[in-house]
């Protein structure tokens, strides 16, 4: 039974269960994890930007967009050159599968890791929004990456060690 909804999220009650289901992506989000390979290193790119959900400073967290209908791979070659700059093809991204947010949204994401090592990145523009416009990226190295607290930057890290 829907409990309430609008065009962005929708409260759902199963059995007494209540969770949300984001309506404005059909409940399928996109994440991915760029990368590059350095002379110290692999280091790792993340978002730095307002989520009001989560306070109101800047908080790192994986580059996402919502899933707008056809292939999801090209979703994310979209939002990589939105949030970053960085100008990617499908070809390029390697598949991570999928994970829920948590047990109280249905939400699933799609996930996949990017070798930028030698791209240079153009200008990120972001969808428009004003937490976008505000937004930046950051380089991590592998100690700094495990302390993020996006859950989706710790399962793509996970799985992308454990594709070799």
């Amino acid at each position: 039974m829907i409990l309430h909804e609008n065009p962005w999220v929708s409260l759902m009650d199963v059995g007494g269960y209540v969770y949300s289901h984001e309506t404005r992506c059909q409940g399928r989000i996109v994440a991915v994890l760029p990368y590059r390979e350095t002379p110290g290193g692999r280091e790792f790119l993340v978002r730095s930007e307002i989520t009001p959900c989560w306070g109101p400073d800047p908080v790192l967290s994986a580059v996402t967009g919502g899933y707008e209908g056809g292939d999801i791979a090209d979703d994310a070659v979209r939002e990589l050159e939105e949030e970053t700059g960085y100008l990617v093809r499908t070809a390029d991204l390697v598949p991570l599968g999928e994970s829920y947010a948590s047990k109280s949204a249905d939400t699933v994401y799609t996930l996949y890791a990017v070798d930028v090592s030698g791209l240079t990145p153009g200008e990120a523009l972001g969808d428009g929004s004003a937490h976008e416009s505000s937004a930046t990226t950051r380089w991590l190295g592998p100690a700094e990456l495990a302390q993020v607290r996006d859950p989706q930057v710790a399962v793509m890290y996970l799985r992308l060690l454990a594709d070799g």
